[in-house]
């Protein structure tokens, strides 16, 4: 009997990870019907983060109305576990007590840039005001610890927006009172004051960029333009940005000094501004799933691991939960498939001349625009495993 592992992170626009999951299990099931097969859906932090982490730690959703990074009002959720129910390596790799609440929190929820058109992306008029407002209503919650994903972010304030919503009060030159400080409006302010900030507990962000907030590597160069800036206001931007943030120094010494720390720059800044007034601590995202499902045993217990994405790059090879499955699964000499919407040979060529239990496919088709593969996506997919020869397995059957 073959136990298959099955550890797919998200196609984005198409198939959420629980569905490629859900997909690959019933196509193994149907060629290899004595097989078992266990499902891990990867997160890298963005869409998906509450749901996946929540479920698996049998925890609670709960609602809240909010205002996303445009101004919109919109209903999000976030997670409640009791941390009984997480298993020993989480609350040691979190450094979490022994009991009590984690709330699982999701920027992209209030702050995604999928949730965007592209004529709505500008990070001069996007905030991460939301994000703040989700965290406050956790802090209400006497939650002990916020485990917080930042993938996928529309923004580039450095978390300003949030720390307006956690009590930070941002006085402006003219009489107009603006709650929200979008960038578009950091000029105009003339002092700000953090006396009224909330109280919320240690709060650990899931984060695999290493970015610094400033700089030719930083938030705004790196991330500005994929997110509506244009190249020419990049260096306006950042000195927009130093400005404010040099005005926060009589309440944070160190504000500066931080924006130079390695994860900074990730999702435009998010953690960087919490960490000024909040206990905040970087986490990397592929470790914390990995320690929350036990992926390392999982992967030694398998005969074949089967995991993917949308699309399998260069970027992929940089602590992407794919990569690093595979990584984790030839060390211990098990065979593995990559399975992509479309995949960059250069990648390809870089895995195989590093691993060599491992194959990498694409169930995308080069022919079809990108538009006919989100839309069949499922039927590749389906079609493109149901094809793929397992050796071993095959011969067994």
């Amino acid at each position: 009997m073959s136990n298959f592992l099955v550890a797919f992170d998200k196609c984005k626009g198409s198939l959420s990870s629980h569905d490629l999951c859900n997909l690959a299990e019933t196509v193994l099931k149907g060629r290899f019907p004595n097989s078992t097969i266990s499902k891990v859906p990867l997160t890298d932090g963005g869409e998906g983060f509450v749901q996946i982490l929540t479920e698996a730690g049998r925890g609670s959703f709960h609602d809240l109305q909010v205002i996303d990074s445009i101004g919109r009002e919109k209903l999000v959720n976030f997670g409640i576990c009791d941390i009984r129910n997480l298993n020993s390596r989480v609350i040691e790799y979190l450094d979490l007590p022994k009991q009590g609440k984690v709330a699982i929190v999701e920027m992209a929820v209030a702050a995604g840039l999928a949730d965007l058109p592209t004529e709505k992306r500008n990070p001069w008029e996007t905030s991460t005001y939301g994000v703040g407002q989700i965290l406050k209503e956790t802090g209400k919650l006497g939650v002990d610890a916020v485990l917080l994903g930042i993938g996928g972010s529309s923004t580039n304030d450095a978390g300003i927006g949030a720390l307006s919503a956690l009590g930070a009060n941002f006085e402006y030159d003219s009489e107009e009172s603006l709650d929200i400080p979008y960038p578009s409006t950091w000029s105009s302010i003339k002092a700000v004051k953090f006396d009224d900030l909330v109280e919320l507990p240690p709060i650990k962000v899931a984060c695999d960029v290493g970015n610094t907030l400033f700089g030719e590597n930083g938030a705004t160069s790196c991330y500005g333009p994929q997110k509506g800036l244009s190249l020419d206001e990049i260096i306006q931007f950042e000195e927009e940005l130093k400005k404010i943030l040099t005005s926060f120094t009589p309440y944070f010494p160190d504000a500066l000094d931080k924006s130079n720390k390695k994860g900074s720059g990730a999702a435009g800044g998010m953690g960087y501004g919490l960490s000024l007034a909040y206990d905040v601590n970087l986490v990397e995202g592929f470790n914390l799933v990995s320690n929350w499902f036990g992926i390392d045993k999982q992967i030694q217990e398998a005969n074949f691991v089967i995991t993917g994405e949308g699309r399998f790059d260069k970027s992929s090879l940089y602590g992407k939960g794919p990569f690093e499955i595979l990584r984790l699964a030839d060390g211990c000499k098990t065979p593995s498939l990559i399975m992509a919407g479309s995949v960059e040979e250069e990648a390809v060529t870089a895995v195989f001349r590093q691993y060599q239990f491992c194959d990498v496919i694409a169930f995308g088709r080069p022919d079809w625009t990108l538009d006919k593969n989100l839309y069949f996506a499922k039927e590749q997919f389906t079609e493109t495993l149901h094809k793929f020869v397992f050796p071993e397995i095959d011969e067994c059957v």
